[in-house]
């Protein structure tokens, strides 16, 4: 396969991941609402900042890992299931179909990962 479609959606789910990281860290209004509006709220033994801050460094770790092109095997399968989480926490049916779109580039990069290059990015 050619490995340049692999960079081009890797930096591309890179940057979603980058700029929901710094909308969370410089705006986190909207992450405070969309997460006391939410069912997780009650759920979890944290406050809303506090997951806000969370979703911040955690967005940033996954862009970070996406594009140095480490963890390969691990990192895209962390990206689908923190999609799921904000799949569930949105719950907008256009919202949805948007994240399925990144989602589907999560899992075509797990699904190309191979294990020998998985090993190699650790």
């Amino acid at each position: 396969m050619n490995k340049n479609y692999l960079y081009v959606i890797r930096i591309g789910l890179a940057l979603v991941f980058l700029a929901n990281s710094l909308t969370a860290f410089f705006a986190p209004d909207e992450f405070r609402e969309l997460v006391g509006a939410s069912f997780i709220s009650s759920l979890l033994p944290i406050s809303a900042v506090t997951l806000v801050l969370i979703i911040s460094i955690n967005d940033l770790l996954v862009a970070i890992l996406l594009v140095s092109n480490k963890l390969q095997k691990y990192v895209p399968l962390w990206a689908m299931l923190w999609l799921i989480g904000v799949m569930v926490v949105i719950g907008e049916p256009l919202d949805v179909l948007e994240h399925l779109g990144f989602f589907s580039m999560a899992l075509f990069l797990w699904l190309t990962a191979s294990p020998n290059r998985a090993e190699q990015g650790k």
